[in-house]
């Protein structure tokens, strides 16, 4: 990096993020001591380029500082590292807050996409990695907390297998970074989350539990007359059945798509899931060519109106300097006349004068002198060349 960064003109640590950014694989720490020593090294094969990734960069292009190889977290290749990967992050789930309702809040946020309960959490892992797998069969990939530019996540809404949360609960968590199935060259979203449903619930021990569970807990308590002093009420709890949502990254496209476990598990409508993911891929390119086509057009029209407005601002600005200018302009002629009145004013008394004895004459003059320097007439030429001229006249 030392060597070769002054030969484009940057620093060495940016010029490694270029790398990073790029998907270019650098020397490790002590490579270049190991080979002057001897060592045969391998070095690794530049990587295919990637959808959505860039392929190029050139001096003077905005390189984003918060640009991180682990923002972009692409399942490997190995099903045993695919498994680690996932896996491993569990821990970040478990080791973080739980919300009132049981649902998991980590403090990491660069996380696969899961809204579940501790419960159920392995299971949403599993039913990803087989997704993930899956799909890397096919020649496509998945990227957790996917750091590329253009995709946002979709907070979960009024999907099937609706996530409603109870009026008890805290806001529900969710990953800073979406995770995206890349389809060719198409981004897809995906969120796997634990459905709710209306349960039975009473107020025990300082919380509110099911009813189910408070029977366990405290079975003597609902026999007799002490049951009575329990208020049930409803309120949403989680199922433990689990929904995949599909839905599109791109902010020009509202499309979404839930997957429940209504009759049979996801793990079980992964090979129905995939198939149509790709199905959907192929509209969902037409339908973003369209949308992008319709943005481009929207674009030229608000650049033609915007360009518009501001001729016909720039317009308006021009003719009130004219105007302005010719009210100055007529002031300065007004104070030349009343000046030419105040000379022949004054020309005419010392015309007069003449005929005056000499005394008479002198102190005449003499008065005639301090009008003038009291009235102070304005040089006509010294006005003029002081005048500020105006722009010429704008086209009608």
């Amino acid at each position: 990096m030392l060597t070769l960064a002054p030969k484009y003109g940057v620093s060495a640590v940016f010029l490694r993020r270029v790398c990073v950014r790029l998907g270019i694989p650098c020397p490790p720490r002590g490579y270049w001591a190991k080979k002057e020593s001897g060592q045969r090294l391998k070095i690794p094969p530049l990587p295919k380029s990637q959808a959505g990734a860039p392929t190029g960069w050139r001096k003077g292009d905005v390189l984003s500082r918060n640009v991180e190889p682990e923002q972009t977290q692409d399942m490997p290749k190995s099903g045993s590292a695919r498994r680690a990967m996932i896996m491993g992050s569990l821990g970040s789930f478990t080791s973080g807050r739980v919300a009132s309702d049981g649902y998991l809040k980590p403090a990491k946020r660069n996380l696969p996409d899961l809204v579940v309960t501790e419960p159920t959490l392995r299971r949403a892992a599993s039913i990803l990695m087989k997704l993930a797998t899956r799909f890397r069969d096919l020649d496509h990939r998945i990227s957790v907390a996917c750091g590329e530019r253009g995709y946002t996540r979709k907070v979960i809404g009024d999907e099937d297998g609706r996530l409603k949360r109870s009026v008890f609960a805290t806001s529900t968590w969710g990953p800073a970074l979406p995770t995206i199935v890349f389809i060719d060259e198409i981004a897809i979203g995906l969120t796997i989350y634990e459905q709710t449903v209306d349960k039975e619930m009473v107020y025990l021990n300082g919380k509110y539990v099911s009813v189910h569970e408070a029977r366990k807990l405290k079975p003597g308590l609902w026999k007799g007359i002490r049951a009575e002093r329990y208020e049930l009420t409803t309120d949403r709890a989680p199922s433990k059945r689990l929904c995949l949502r599909a839905y599109s990254p791109y902010h020009l496209i509202e499309w979404t798509q839930t997957w429940t476990e209504r009759s049979a598990s996801l793990a079980k409508q992964i090979d129905n899931i995939v198939e149509s993911l790709i199905t959907r891929s192929k509209s969902l390119a037409v339908e973003l060519a369209e949308a992008n086509r319709a943005a481009a057009l929207e674009r030229a029209r608000w650049e033609a109106e915007w360009a518009k407005a501001n001729a016909r601002d720039e317009r308006l600005a021009i003719l009130k300097q004219r105007e302005a200018a010719l009210k100055e302009l007529l002031n300065t002629i007004d104070s030349w006349r009343a000046g030419r009145r105040t000379e022949a004013f004054f020309d005419d008394i010392i015309a007069r004068s003449t005929a005056m004895d000499a005394e008479a004459r002198r102190a005449l003059l003499a008065k005639v002198e301090d009008a003038k320097k009291l009235l102070q007439s304005p040089d006509s030429v010294e006005a003029l060349m002081a005048w500020i001229s105006p722009p010429a006249a704008p086209p009608e």
